[in-house]
């Protein structure tokens, strides 16, 4: 028996909207979240399915959702308005895993090899999750930033 379509669902409403923040089509969603899936695969249809609200994800399917999209899979799902870093989410962040890397990094002609701090490596991490609009925000903000530095410098 078909579900009747309910296009205000918490979770429909969320996917959906979460979706269109990343600017992401639904083909677009499905073949970026399939590329770091082995197990769960999504499809248009599933997904469409999903935001009308005719089709409920499985848990599993919930929970890779919330990873993909950064957020609490109590957020996606309606339970609360929190979207922020869960445990689960903590746990996967490069700094609480101790991930560090090595950079070559070119001044004015020279380059430096040295390692990553911290801060560097979650900056880095946040960067790779964002989409062009996020990350052209970004670099505005850190060019702000940059500004207001020299200036505070100057005096």
């Amino acid at each position: 028996m078909k579900r009747k379509p309910d296009k205000n669902s918490k979770f429909a409403e969320r996917l959906r909207g979460l979706r269109r923040e990343r600017c992401l089509s639904m083909d677009a969603l499905c073949e970026k979240f399939n590329e770091g899936q082995t197990t769960i695969r999504l499809c248009k249809s599933t997904v469409s399915r999903y935001e009308q609200g005719t089709q409920e994800p499985m848990l599993s399917t919930v929970a890779a959702l919330a990873d993909f999209f950064h957020v609490s899979p109590v957020y996606l799902i309606g339970d609360s308005n929190d979207r922020s870093c869960t445990a689960s989410n903590i746990q996967n962040s490069a700094v609480v895993q101790g991930n560090h890397a090595t950079t070559l990094i070119v001044r004015n002609g020279g380059v430096h090899e040295r390692e990553l701090d911290e801060s560097e490596v979650e900056l880095l991490r946040i960067l790779d999750f964002l989409d062009v609009k996020g990350r052209t925000a970004l670099m505005s903000y850190a060019f702000e930033l940059e500004e207001k530095q020299k200036q505070r410098a100057e005096n």
